[in-house]
């Protein structure tokens, strides 16, 4: 494949760029005279000074994107020397309905770099605002390991070092992680310095690339159907379709390049999480398919035995789920997830003695809540372990606008997106599940401007083309109005 540069490197500047905790208070009420006399309490983060020199030295255009004032700005730029960015977006350059997690500041950066591919554009931020407004934009969030070290609730791309950043520049992929570069490449066996992964907490929160600190390991990201934004996302990723075909077919396999994928995990990851060449873990495991369904995971391990050199014992069915045990992806949060497991998840009897004093490596192939192997970490505490860890394909990305629930079985319902029309709508999560609910709803895109009500996008089947629809379209209030989608 070919290679593409990053073409742009946007920063946040709060706890990205500079510590500024002490300085909250001054900028929140104006005082900028009191924050000139607390600017010795912020510094910059010690990698920040090079980062910048080396962008600037080979030519890769810089912006800042923040929602703090133009006047806060500049004090603190200025006082720390680093007022050496090509553009500047402020609050007041796009006021409160364009602050962050809005795109508006981040677009406009773009607009003023020349309209860049923004798939080529890398954003560096610290929090969970930078990174949706990322998303929102269609550039890559990057989550900075410098920067300050609370738990991020939103999945980046990747979270990286500078000596990552920095020597990868000539590739904008070589900054992704490793199982979003499988799927694009459909192979494991492709050119690469380096195999980037998420390091979270039992929660499913990024954090810090601190052992101590990292309970599970992601090597890639879902993005979920339940908003238009990532469904939209979700059609252009790899990774994400490939899970997703688990919920389309009850016979689903997964492509052998994630099975080369996880044998190299297997393999090397035990170096990483308990600092030694010879280590290696006791067991590993995955979590299991419920009772009657396709026993996806368990044959996915199956498949890692084989091909794996690890002194590791192989071990299916240590997890069961109760008969009747709910799929939790229709339960919404994590709060239900966890008194679902609670109820009907358990450690099979046979194996809990053998596991006393073990390592264990738990697999999955994708973590939404962290509420599945919070639970299994519970159970394997109480039976002994040692340690335990858990590595998934991927996290999944959940930007919520508000959750719907079907309001005809109470589950959960995501977008979808007609095969034919490509036009994405509401359904329920239960279509797949055995008690099938197929409640549907269309997802609102305006007002009409003539009645008022909602519009919806739909489908001329002579021309070929989609167009906007007021939805009294067929009731006797019809106001006939429709619209090109080219117009929204």
């Amino acid at each position: 494949m070919d290679t593409k540069p990053v073409s742009a490197v946007i920063f946040d500047l709060d706890d990205t760029l500079i510590y500024t905790k002490s300085l909250q208070g001054y900028r929140e009420n104006r005082d900028s005279q009191g924050m000139r006399e607390k600017l010795d309490e912020s510094s910059v983060f010690k990698p920040v000074a090079n980062i910048v020199s080396e962008l600037k030295k080979i030519g890769v255009p810089l912006a800042v994107v923040t929602n703090s004032p133009r006047w806060y700005v500049d004090i603190l730029l200025n006082h720390h020397d680093l007022n050496v960015f090509d553009i500047l977006i402020c609050y007041d350059d796009v006021g409160p309905s364009g602050a962050k997690p809005s795109p508006r500041g981040i677009e406009l950066a773009l607009e003023k770099l020349g309209r860049p591919d923004p798939k080529t554009v890398i954003y560096v931020g610290d929090q969970d605002t930078d990174i949706v407004a990322s998303y929102a934009a269609g550039v890559r969030p990057i989550a900075p390991s410098w920067a300050t070290r609370r738990p991020i609730d939103q999945v980046p791309a990747a979270i990286l070092n500078s000596e990552t950043l920095l020597a990868n520049l000539h590739d904008v992929e070589e900054l992704a992680l490793i199982a979003d570069r499988v799927a694009l490449n459909r192979k494991f066996d492709f050119p690469k310095s380096q195999m980037n992964f998420l390091p979270l907490n039992e929660a499913g929160q990024v954090v810090p690339l601190k052992r101590e600190e990292i309970k599970l390991i992601s090597f890639g990201r879902y993005f979920s159907q339940g908003s238009s934004l990532t469904a939209r996302i979700h059609e252009d990723h790899s990774l994400s379709k490939d899970i997703f075909k688990k919920e389309e077919s009850q016979t689903y396999i997964l492509p052998e390049y994630y099975v080369d994928l996880i044998v190299k995990v297997v393999e090397s990851l035990p170096q990483y999480a308990f600092g030694s060449d010879e280590s290696y873990f006791d067991v590993v495991t995955v979590i299991p398919a419920k009772k009657e369904k396709n026993p996806r995971l368990e044959n996915f391990l199956k498949r890692i035995q084989r091909k794996s050199k690890s002194r590791s014992e192989f071990i299916p069915d240590i997890f069961e789920f109760e008969r009747g045990a709910r799929s939790l992806k229709t339960l919404g949060g994590k709060e239900k997830r966890s008194e679902e497991l609670s109820r009907n998840f358990r450690i099979k009897k046979k194996h809990e003695e053998r596991l006393s004093g073990k390592t264990v490596l738990v697999l999955d192939d994708i973590i939404t809540t962290g509420a599945t192997f919070t639970a299994a970490f519970d159970l394997l505490q109480r039976v002994g372990v040692s340690a335990a860890l858990g590595a998934c394909l991927a996290k999944t990305v959940s930007i919520q606008e508000h959750q719907k629930t079907c309001p005809k079985c109470s589950r959960v319902m995501r977008v979808s997106k007609n095969g034919k029309t490509g036009i994405h709508f509401y359904s329920c999560t239960g279509f797949y599940e055995k008690d099938q609910c197929k409640y549907s709803e269309y997802i609102k895109i305006k007002e009409c401007p003539r009645c008022g009500k909602d519009m919806k996008k739909s489908y001329n089947y002579r021309e070929g083309k989609q167009f906007l629809t007021c939805t009294s379209y067929g009731t006797p209030e019809a106001c006939g109005y429709t619209e090109s989608v080219s117009d929204v």
